[in-house]
């Protein structure tokens, strides 16, 4: 089986250090240089309310919060989880509820009356957040983001992920980042504990983004931004301590939810430094999409992304048994039945994989894996099949 050996490739471990993962060392960058790159993007502000268990004071502090950043006629973008934090904002100019099936031509039609606002507000989760991005983007006014859960990186990213029709597949579109974002702590804390797992696993997939990034890179295919290297990596060092334990409901207080918001905004400023997902994005994501594609959305993005990235660690030659254990203590899918997919269906995602984008170079390009190799590769990782 192909693998990189790549210099110094340090493996997971979820025993002892929380430092599981390492990512590449790269020459050292100037500090007044990524200092440039950063002065010269404009960072989203980010809040977290006072308030750590009663929603309606949440709500309050976010209608102030709104004011105070100078949104005195929004128009609201919400799901049914983010209603009760929109109850004190006033002079709203529209109300959109996206619901599960929004589509690119659903944002299109929403900008139109978005034009009479000073900022789009998106309330809710993923696909509420990645609508709003068009709906801002169409109407040529800023965003404001208050995520009602933490399940992925996005949030402070200028990427949006939508279909164009009804229950077809996803595409990454150019959009626009929240210039300011908001996060209520009763309203996270009280989110699904799958949510909070997912978003955890969507962070563990960077070290991973970051070693392909730099095959990419020695092949002399792109080159890196230190700054957004340095913030991807960043984030993954911020959750490590959340590793080491089996995460439960009993654990999720809010220094946690305050830890993972930070992290995930800066995952997501790394791709707002670069203009692309790369700093964040490889071979895992690459697997996830596959998944979609073939199979359709099996879990939660974070946690496909975190299953998938045991295919990269297998790859990139590091420690499966080490990573497995961290996917088993975050409550994430660490085997193909938990998802619902056979041996025969992850040899299908392994081959899709590498076509569902075409041109960012990963382990997977590397591997040029066939069908035999693919069958060896997912039987290795899971011999019971």
């Amino acid at each position: 089986m192909p693998r990189y050996r790549g210099s110094a490739a340090p493996a997971f471990s979820c025993n002892g250090s929380p430092s599981g993962l390492e990512v590449p060392v790269l020459p050292v960058e100037p500090l007044g240089a990524i200092r440039v790159v950063t002065s010269a993007t404009r960072l989203p502000r980010v809040t977290i309310s006072a308030s750590t268990d009663d929603e309606a004071e949440a709500a309050e502090e976010l209608a102030e919060w709104l004011w105070l950043n100078e949104v005195e006629r929004p128009f609201l973008v919400v799901s049914a989880h983010g209603r009760q934090l929109v109850d004190r904002i006033t002079r709203v100019v529209g109300t959109a509820v996206p619901g599960p099936h929004a589509t690119q031509g659903w944002a299109r039609s929403c900008s139109g009356t978005a034009r009479g606002a000073d900022a789009v507000v998106a309330v809710g989760g993923g696909r509420c957040l990645d609508a709003a991005k068009l709906v801002a983007a169409g109407a040529g006014i800023p965003l404001a983001a208050v995520p009602t859960q933490l399940s992925h990186d996005g949030v402070c990213s200028p990427v949006s992920v939508l279909p164009q029709t009804v229950g077809g597949l996803t595409e990454s579109l150019e959009a626009v980042a929240p210039h300011v974002a908001f996060f209520s702590l009763p309203t996270l804390i009280r989110a699904p504990i799958s949510s909070l797992r997912a978003g955890i696993g969507d962070l563990l997939a960077n070290p991973l983004a970051l070693h392909d990034w730099k095959l990419a890179s020695d092949a002399g295919l792109e080159r890196i931004n230190h700054a957004g290297w340095h913030l991807s990596a960043e984030s993954f060092r911020l959750i490590e301590p959340l590793l080491e334990e089996p995460l439960g409901r009993e654990r999720v207080e809010p220094w946690l939810i305050g830890l993972l918001a930070h992290a995930l905004v800066d995952s997501g400023l790394a791709m707002l430094m670069v203009g692309t997902s790369r700093p964040v994005s490889g071979a895992e994501h690459k697997i996830s999409h596959a998944i979609d594609e073939l199979f359709g959305g099996r879990a939660h993005h974070g946690a496909q992304v975190a299953f998938a990235s045991l295919v990269s660690v297998a790859l990139h030659g590091l420690d499966i048994e080490g990573f497995r254990r961290c996917l088993v203590n975050l409550g994430l899918p660490h085997h193909p039945r938990q998802l619902g997919l056979s041996h025969h269906d992850m040899v299908e995602v392994l081959l899709r994989a590498p076509n569902t984008r075409p041109g960012r170079f990963t382990i997977l390009e590397l591997a040029a894996l066939e069908a035999p190799e693919a069958s060896v590769l997912v039987r290795s990782l899971w011999p019971q099949g």
